[in-house]
C-alpha cells in the first residue's frame, strides 16, 4: 500500500512539473515599474527596428541577407516586443503598425508571432531579457544602440544580464535598422 501511495505521488509531481509554466511580469528581472527612459537615449519608440542584414566572423567576415524577417518593437516603458513575420508579407508602414498594434492590444495575428521582453540601457549599450518557452528559461542578447541603428551580438542564457564586456562580443551581428511609423495609431505600452 505504501508503495501504491509513493508511487501515486511521483506520477503527480512528474505530471505537474510537465506543465506549462507562465510567466508574469514579476519572474522578469528587468521588470521596473517606475523604468523612465531618459530623452537623451538614442533608442527610439517612435517606429520598429528591422533586421536587415548579418554579420559573422566566419571565413574572414561574412555578410549576408536574413533568412527570417523579424522586428522589435520598443516602448518608454522598459517593455520590448520582437514580431515575427514567417511568412514575409508585412512590407508597409501600415502593416508594422498593425502587427504592432495587434500584439499590443491582446489580438492575434495568423502572420506575426509575438515575444514579450524586458530591456535595460547603459551608455550605448542594451540588454533584452526574454523567455525561451521550450527550456523555460531567461535569455539575454547584448547588443549596441547607435542613431537609428540596433545590433545584437549575441544571445546566451549566461550572464544573468550584466552589463560586463565579455557578453558585448563582435563575432556575430544582426543589424536592426530603424523605420518610424505614425506613432498616434500605436499604444504608448502593451497591455501584458
Amino acid at each position: 500500500m505504501k508503495n501504491n501511495k509513493y508511487f501515486m505521488f511521483m506520477m503527480f509531481s512528474l505530471f505537474f512539473s510537465c506543465g506549462q509554466k507562465h510567466f508574469s511580469k514579476s519572474d522578469y528581472t528587468f521588470f521596473d515599474k517606475n523604468f523612465v527612459l531618459t530623452p537623451e537615449s538614442v533608442l527610439r519608440t517612435d517606429g520598429v527596428y528591422v533586421l536587415s542584414n548579418i554579420w559573422t566572423d566566419e571565413n574572414g567576415g561574412t555578410e549576408k541577407k536574413p533568412e527570417l524577417h523579424k522586428f522589435y518593437k520598443f516602448y518608454s516603458t522598459g517593455q520590448c516586443n520582437l514580431i515575427l513575420d514567417p511568412d514575409k508579407k508585412i512590407k508597409t508602414d501600415q502593416e508594422y503598425k498593425d502587427a504592432v498594434k495587434q500584439s499590443t492590444d491582446g489580438s492575434k495575428d495568423k502572420r506575426a508571432t509575438l515575444f514579450e521582453a524586458y530591456y535595460k540601457l547603459k551608455e550605448d549599450k542594451i540588454i533584452i531579457q526574454g523567455i525561451v518557452h521550450p527550456v523555460k528559461q531567461f535569455e539575454y542578447k547584448y547588443g549596441y544602440i547607435y542613431k537609428n541603428t540596433l545590433v545584437i551580438v549575441k544571445a546566451t542564457h549566461e550572464g544573468k544580464g550584466k552589463f560586463e564586456d565579455k557578453y558585448f562580443t563582435d563575432y556575430y551581428k544582426e543589424y536592426y535598422s530603424f523605420i518610424a511609423l505614425d506613432s498616434s495609431e500605436m499604444n504608448s505600452s502593451p497591455n501584458w
